[in-house]
């Protein structure tokens, strides 16, 4: 029955959706499983077991990390069949980025400063806005300039 549950979620993701999802089950399935799979084999892979075919474990669990990784309760979610929800609010796609970092120690008696909030908060937007392009690899080259340009006196 959770294994369905599964299936299902990942049979309501759009088409968008399920392309991301492919795209971090790929990287996953290589570095922390040394699998490495064509991508059109994998997407055959994912639909072979929305149509019932058993998983593996490994890739079982892969799908569920798969989940976790791409919206906050996501592998619980999909294991009670609920609809994974992607993020769609600033708040959501920070805490989607950002779940696997603490804070900077030097930083926290800084943040009940309302100001330093504020200015962190418009950094967060203005970096967003800076880099935003509707085309994804042009968004992602725009965030890696961007980026890289913080590298620089590291």
């Amino acid at each position: 029955m959770l294994i369905q549950n599964v299936r299902d979620s990942l049979e309501y993701l759009t088409k968008e959706e399920l392309d991301e999802f492919l795209i971090r089950l790929r990287d996953l399935l290589l570095h922390t499983y040394g699998k490495d799979v064509k991508p059109s084999v994998l997407e055959d892979r994912v639909k072979a077991f929305i149509n019932g075919i058993k998983p593996s474990s490994d890739y079982l669990e892969a799908y569920l990390l798969t989940f976790e990784e791409l919206a906050p309760g996501g592998a619980l979610n999909a294991l009670q069949k609920k609809k994974v929800n992607f993020p769609q609010s600033w708040r959501e796609l920070l805490i989607h980025v950002t779940n696997d970092r603490t804070l900077p120690p030097e930083i926290i008696e800084h943040l009940k400063d309302e100001q330093i909030r504020t200015g962190l908060k418009a950094l967060f937007f203005n970096c967003i806005d800076h880099c935003k392009n509707s085309d994804k690899g042009q968004f992602y080259d725009n965030l890696s300039r961007f980026n890289n340009f913080f590298e620089i006196n590291k």
